[in-house]
């Protein structure tokens, strides 16, 4: 859902991590726009999968807080 509506790939984790964690898809640099769009995108997602178990924006909101520093 993530690829085809916000143009952002997802991957599983590797090795030992295989199955608990999955991983955004970039091309080396990310500043701060590129990490709230793809957790934006990520609420979104999972929202509209039927995941209702956080506060929609509760992601934005927390990693602007991150990122202000």
């Amino acid at each position: 859902v993530m690829k085809s509506r916000f143009d952002i790939l997802l991957a599983g984790g590797q090795d030992h991590f295989k199955g608990k964690i999955f991983r955004i898809g970039h091309l080396g640099f990310v500043s701060d726009r590129n990490i709230l769009t793809a957790i934006g995108a990520l609420e979104a997602t999972l929202q509209e999968l039927g995941y209702d178990q956080a506060a929609p924006g509760a992601g934005l909101s927390a990693a602007s807080q991150i990122l202000k520093g």
